[in-house]
């Protein structure tokens, strides 16, 4: 693969004012140095790694499937500890990494889940759970900004002062003190100075557009750091977005959003002549991802465009220049010919808005075929792949304003060049570690990110890494899936490898993903029983960190990956004083049936249809009855009562919820599966008996427990209804369970505790008198080991070794 380099540097011919300007007081807006670290522990480190998704019940049976396997899984059970994890309800990645790194419930962290109920426009609506996507940084309340926040009088006054300082002073020594010309040169120069700092301060817009993290709860390691002990995070799941007390180091994980502050944005480029939709509007995919039809050239080049953040600058910029005008022609003293100049202003503004909304930033892309490959330009930079190559990583600047940047990385699988047509891959645009945007920090401190990338190189910073979503809506392969997920495992591995090789820490944490992601997508290859499976595609092969195998051995084999790095981790960074914890957030279970609650619900008389009622309305309980409706379902599994004082239109009397909580409870736990005779509904959990705190009125009234290989219905996550034909053509309320036919085979969410444990090891052995090892406990321990007490709002205390 070759690199071929195009970039062109432009400097303005005010390049040097803007720099002498600006220069001047750039260094009042550098961070502190945060100071020396404390002592490091004297019993010992601790070191807690984090697999998401690990399951001991599959552990257990891997040990017993493969005897000669899992050395390290082997090792750790017979001198230390192997066992089930008890979890967390619900059991989502968000609630359960947030409840471990706090040691507290879901009512004390606020996070709810994945999705939860929100009552935006009135009725119950799903929105996002875990994170809040369209949350806006005020400038005032900026900090790192790339200048001082001043008013723009202000900025002209200190850059131009500062200028006719500097000159001044540099001109009477070069002059031998000819005072006069020193001063109106001088003079000149601070004009312009000033006229450059005025210009600057334009280019910082007012707000920006950010996600940030719900969780309300304080971390493990900031306990732990306020003790007097340094700790480094790596990957941390659902700890985005928080503040940290100096002495911890946190790289963030799930829950960040990717540079166009998105939920993973990802992009395919066809000359598919089935594909119609061209840029910049293309095909959207279930999930997140954009299909663009391109047309190339009688050479075969392909030349478009790569679309970034939008550029809220612009946007904020034209909108407030049409709002100054809508003012101006309101005014009645206003001219005609001032009107009509002002009108023709408007629409052209208008059109400029429009188009900066439909468009935002972008940076080149070609795609110029040459001797049977492909030289890819992202951003002036190629780099030559083969069909089914994927490139190293592209470094991306999409530029708001001279001022403003988002600096991004991607990577691009060239699917295929002609046969039958061009297919190119562009993966998820990470924010770039090394210059995150000031208002979407990817560490805290700010410059943790780029310390690590400064040793390990750059590496993805979107929170759910791997290209689970492209192979969930069939537009990449299972082989392109897990090609990703090696070079995701590999990054992550030297990551943390980088951390465990400084010495300023006395606790580490790092959490790794891929055990998740390989499970949730490759569970139709490896159990036969799943409704997708068939028997020739999962003996299909393909190369796995450098052997093949078969893609029925994907899960066996993303155990090994964990047993080599907790293998390498123990050998070469656990000390004979050290503590190891290795843990994880739920464990997994085939998903071959899907469960549409709703519809449940409406079979046994608590959900009623509006007149009218079918497949165009089955969203976000758009179907619902409101005043016949007892219990409705949205999220991964919850229930809802219908709530007067509580729902808009509620019906339920607060007096009367605890028995229908019971009656819906117990009529659950018989209900079976038609098809085959199970209680496909073991466990179901009323909220306010299994959790307290001051966040509990953001959670669920109850969250049922399926059995294994059952989950939500994946239309019933949003509040849907599953409605089907009748032989007349009529949308009539279909079956409460139907097969899994997605991609996505592998599940944890809203199946019963017991079934999705988690799996714990420890290089210690852990005392038998205490019970089952619980995920809320992992926090405490920590804080333990280290020698730190454990605050009273931890809902459990520490695991006790022997």
């Amino acid at each position: 693969m070759k690199d071929h380099r195009t970039r062109t540097l432009f400097l303005s011919p005010w390049s040097p004012l803007l720099a002498l300007g600006v220069a001047a007081f750039l260094a009042l807006g550098a961070s502190p140095d945060p100071g020396p670290g404390a002592e490091p522990a004297a019993d010992g480190r601790v070191i807690v790694l984090g697999f998401d998704g690990a399951s001991g019940e599959s552990i257990e049976n891997l040990l017993a499937a493969y005897p000669d396997d899992y050395p390290t899984f082997r090792k750790l059970a017979a001198e230390g500890t192997f066992s089930r994890l008890t979890v967390e309800a619900p059991p989502e990645s968000p609630v359960s990494w947030a409840a471990l790194n706090t040691g507290q419930n879901p009512a004390k962290t606020g996070v709810p889940g994945f999705v939860r109920r929100d009552f935006l426009g009135g009725n119950p609506t799903p929105a996002l759970g875990h994170i809040i996507p369209d949350d806006v940084l005020l400038l005032e309340s900026a900090e790192n900004t790339p200048i001082p926040v001043w008013s723009k009088n202000v900025t002209a006054a200190i850059a131009g002062g500062a200028v006719f300082l500097v000159v001044f002073l540099v001109l009477m020594i070069v002059l031998r003190g000819r005072f006069a010309i020193a001063a109106v040169v001088a003079l000149l120069f601070g004009g312009a100075g000033a006229w450059a700092g005025a210009t600057a301060r334009g280019y910082l817009a007012e707000s920006y557009p950010r996600t940030s993290n719900v969780n309300q709860a304080r971390n493990f390691w900031d306990f732990a750091a306020e003790g007097g002990k340094r700790v480094l995070v790596i990957d941390a799941a659902q700890a985005f977005d928080m503040p940290a007390p100096d002495g911890a180091k946190v790289l963030a994980g799930l829950g960040l959003p990717d540079a166009r502050n998105a939920i993973g944005d990802w992009f395919i480029y066809t000359t598919d002549p089935l594909e119609v939709a061209r840029p910049p509007s293309g095909r959207s995919t279930t999930t997140a991802g954009t299909v663009y039809r391109v047309d190339p050239d009688f050479e075969g080049m392909v030349q478009t465009k790569l679309y970034g953040p939008q550029n809220f600058w612009l946007e904020q910029k034209l909108e407030a220049e049409l709002k100054a005008m809508k003012a101006e022609l309101a005014d009645p003293t206003i001219s005609l010919e001032r009107s009509m100049e002002l009108s023709t202003l408007q629409r052209t503004k208008d059109e400029e808005l429009k188009a900066a909304k439909r468009e935002g930033t972008s940076v080149d892309l070609v795609v110029t075929p040459q001797n049977g490959k492909a030289l890819v330009e992202l951003d002036g930079v190629g780099q030559e792949l083969g069909v089914g190559e994927w490139s190293d990583f592209y470094e991306l600047t999409f530029e708001l304003n001279p001022l403003l940047k988002v600096h991004a990385l991607t990577r691009v699988k060239l699917v295929s060049l002609d046969d039958p047509h061009l297919e190119l891959f562009v993966n998820v645009l990470d924010i770039d570690p090394r210059k995150p945007p000031f208002w979407q920090n990817v560490s805290t401190p700010p410059e943790f990110a780029a310390e690590l990338a400064h040793v390990c190189g750059p590496y993805e910073t979107y929170g759910w890494s791997t290209a689970t979503m492209p192979f969930k809506d069939g537009e990449i392969s299972a082989a392109s899936l897990m090609e990703e997920v090696e070079f995701t495992l590999s990054w992550r591995r030297n990551v943390v490898k980088a951390a465990l090789e400084r010495d300023d820490w006395d606790c580490l944490m790092a959490v790794f993903s891929t055990t998740d992601r390989v499970q949730h997508m490759m569970y139709q290859f490896y159990d036969e029983g799943h409704p997708l499976y068939d028997e020739t595609a999962a003996n299909e092969t393909m190369e796995f960190f450098g052997k093949t195998i078969r893609m029925k051995d994907a899960i066996p084999e993303i155990y090994r990956q964990m047993d080599r790095v907790i293998g390498e981790i123990l050998a070469e960074y656990v000390g004979p004083n050290d503590t190891l914890l290795v843990c994880s957030d739920h464990g997994f279970q085939s998903a071959r049936y899907q469960v549409d609650l709703n519809n449940w619900l409406h079979e046994n008389g608590y959900l009623f249809l509006k007149p009218g009622a079918g497949k165009k309305t089955s969203k976000a309980l758009f179907f619902v009855d409101w005043k016949k409706t007892k219990v409705y379902s949205l999220g991964m599994g919850f229930l809802y009562l219908n709530l007067e004082g509580r729902e808009p239109n509620g019906i339920v009397k607060p007096g009367e919820a605890d028995a229908l909580l019971k009656e819906v409870r117990e009529k659950l736990l018989q209900a079976t599966d038609p098809a085959n005779g199970t209680r496909f509904c073991p466990e179901v959990y009323v909220t306010k008996e299994i959790h307290s705190g001051p966040h509990l009125s953001l959670e669920s009234d109850m969250i049922v427990g399926f059995a294994p290989h059952y989950r939500i219905g994946w239309n019933a996550t949003s509040g849907g209804f599953g409605f089907v034909k009748d032989n007349m053509g009529i949308d009539v309320p279909g079956p409460v369970i139907s097969d899994n036919d997605s991609p996505w085979s592998g599940g944890h969410v809203s199946m019963a505790l017991p079934a999705v444990a988690g799996a714990f090891f420890s290089n210690r052995k852990v005392d038998p008198a205490q019970g089952d090892v619980k995920l809320l406990q992992i926090a405490p321990t920590a804080l333990d080991l280290l020698g730190v007490p454990v605050p009273s709002v931890m809902d459990v205390g520490p695991i006790r070794f022997r």
